[in-house]
């Protein structure tokens, strides 16, 4: 494939590498400072950049009609409005919290665990709790948040996402979900299904960006077999993978 990367910081350096271990081509960079343009020759772009920046890039993207995998974090309160934007201009997209394989089988376990568990509501309480390096901007991170909402979906008692820090007594119907920033830690989630007698614990602790670069690029490769629209990684894994 003709690959063009938007983003060229540390995710898109390694984006770069594993597409072409994988045997695509580089076509186009996008980054402050470069000169490289988006460009309709390509088959797929990949943007691990910045929220502030997808707006402008998606709108070419879609009026070009080159498919693009997001991998920003931070940008999801306009998501409606970008779902409307792709049908309409009848392109492809695939975004995700996170890219990597390992967390998108976690998720099919949390999905899982949490129905399971839904049947003891009474007995256990459901959390969730995420750790970060100490350079990550946003908290909690996307791929808690989409966590959670895996969570809320599966459960009879949650229905709102707390993130804040609690001053007070937390609501049978919240999901506290925190986060720990030091370090140099990749990411590690853990939710936690906790009562009076015992806790299970199911995390999902990544060793390196390289997961998440992968899995981006095995979207790329998958996006043509898909109709027109907005889709979420984990929604279409099993389709794709």
């Amino acid at each position: 494939m003709r690959l063009g990367i938007i983003g060229y910081g540390r995710m898109g350096k390694i984006v770069e590498q594993i597409a072409i271990q994988r045997g695509h081509k580089i076509v186009s960079i996008i980054d402050v400072g470069r000169n490289d343009k988006i460009i309709e020759e390509a088959d797929c772009y990949i943007d691990f950049s910045v929220a502030e920046a997808l707006g402008k890039n998606v709108n070419l993207l879609c009026e070009l009609q080159v498919p693009v995998v997001i991998g920003v974090t931070g940008w999801n309160k306009n998501i409606n409005e970008y779902t409307q934007l792709f049908l309409n201009k009848k392109n492809v997209g695939i975004w995700s919290g996170n890219f990597s394989l390992g967390v998108n089988l976690f998720w099919k376990v949390i999905k899982q665990s949490t129905a399971t568990f839904d049947k003891f509501a009474n007995e256990y309480d459901i959390l969730l709790h995420e750790f970060h390096h100490k350079n990550k901007v946003d908290s909690p991170s996307g791929t808690a948040i989409q966590t959670a909402n895996f969570i809320l979906n599966a459960s009879s008692v949650k229905n709102e996402i707390i993130t804040e820090t609690l001053q007070r007594k937390r609501k049978d119907n919240e999901l506290h979900v925190t986060s720990t920033r030091g370090g140099a830690i990749p990411g590690t989630h853990t939710v936690i299904f906790d009562s009076n007698f015992d806790t299970v614990e199911i995390t999902h602790t990544a060793r390196s960006r390289e997961g998440f670069a992968l899995g981006s690029v095995i979207a790329a490769e998958k996006i043509n077999i898909l109709k027109p629209g907005l889709h979420n990684f984990s929604e279409i894994f099993d389709t794709i993978i």
